[in-house]
């Protein structure tokens, strides 16, 4: 199931990390087409088919951000079929076959996951991604859905990235209690309290605060503050994902997905998503639409300007 990084014979691993890169780039292109087809949803007023697309493209932006990190978060990079099988889950996943949807996707990402859960420090935080991923499991609705796997990426990065800036070790504690408090959360969603979904970003903001000195910590910051609030309104969860896919996911990873060079974004990208949060909230919901749009074309022609990468073969 996997080619490990130093021990595998290197065209082989170099043409399953290239798989790897085309299923992440693929699943960019589609999230991208699901957002813009939710926000024409969301113009014309169908709230249910607005609501799947816009679900389904969190799911798919996560699969394209977080598989492309796999090899580096589990020091080995998934065979070819591996890769196919999995984004084949998600196609599949985002057609919401069955009352299950992400059951197939879940189980064959956490199998990935299993060389990686002991033995590093540096594995620590996969423990995490597979709660997220056994939430997928049985996630039966939008709102589930958003908070299963996609929060569960989510708080792998901040734990992942906030603890590297606060120059903190990752432990097990720290981990496990973020895990367990995902566990926890999405078992009172799915038994109708949705304040549960504040519970995990409470613990990961105690294990890896954010240091709001620049954008990104920012950013961040406002983003769990929505996420937070998201047993308000689904709206709230899904804003938060909108700041912190701008000023985390975009700068940091869009470009490795892409293979391109990172340009290099200032406090644009967060205006764009608060303010698109802010008049979605306030109900100005053709405005918050334009905005979020904007912001996609905006990333999209900023990242596609920059130099691609070649990909060499060893």
């Amino acid at each position: 199931m996997w080619l490990k990084i130093g021990k595998s014979e290197p065209r082989a691993f170099f043409y399953a990390v290239v798989w790897v890169i085309r299923a992440s780039q693929a699943a960019l292109a589609l999230s991208a087409a699901l957002f813009l087809s939710g926000i024409a949803a969301a113009w014309g007023r169908d709230v249910g088919l607005h609501l799947w697309f816009m679900t389904s493209g969190l799911v798919s932006f996560y699969f394209s951000v977080m598989y492309l990190q796999l090899p580096g978060f589990i020091n080995a990079a998934p065979v070819k079929p591996a890769t196919a099988a999995a984004f084949a889950t998600l196609a599949a996943a985002l057609l919401r076959l069955g009352p299950y949807p992400l059951l197939p996707l879940a189980v064959l990402y956490l199998a990935l996951h299993l060389k990686a859960l002991r033995g590093s420090p540096n594995f620590y935080p996969n423990w995490i991604m597979v709660a997220g991923l056994a939430t997928a499991a049985t996630a039966a609705t939008p709102f589930e859905a958003a908070a299963s796997f996609p929060l569960g990426s989510v708080l792998t990065l901040f734990y992942r990235i906030d603890s590297s800036r606060l120059k903190r070790r990752f432990s097990a504690g720290g981990a496990a209690a973020v895990a367990a408090a995902h566990l926890a959360g999405f078992a009172l969603v799915k038994t109708g309290h949705l304040w549960g979904v504040a519970l995990p970003i409470a613990a990961v903001s105690l294990a890896a605060p954010p240091v709001p000195r620049d954008v990104y910590g920012v950013g961040v910051a406002l983003g769990r503050v929505l996420m937070a609030l998201g047993w308000l309104h689904h709206h709230f969860l899904y804003m938060g994902f909108a700041v912190v896919m701008a000023v985390l996911c975009v700068p940091y990873f869009v470009p490795g997905v892409l293979y391109r060079r990172a340009p290099r974004f200032g406090w644009e990208n967060l205006a764009l998503a608060a303010s698109a949060a802010a008049a979605r909230l306030a109900g100005f919901i053709e405005a918050a639409a334009v905005l979020v749009a904007v912001l996609i074309a905006y990333v999209a022609v900023r990242m596609l300007r920059e130099e691609a990468v070649p990909l060499k073969p060893p």
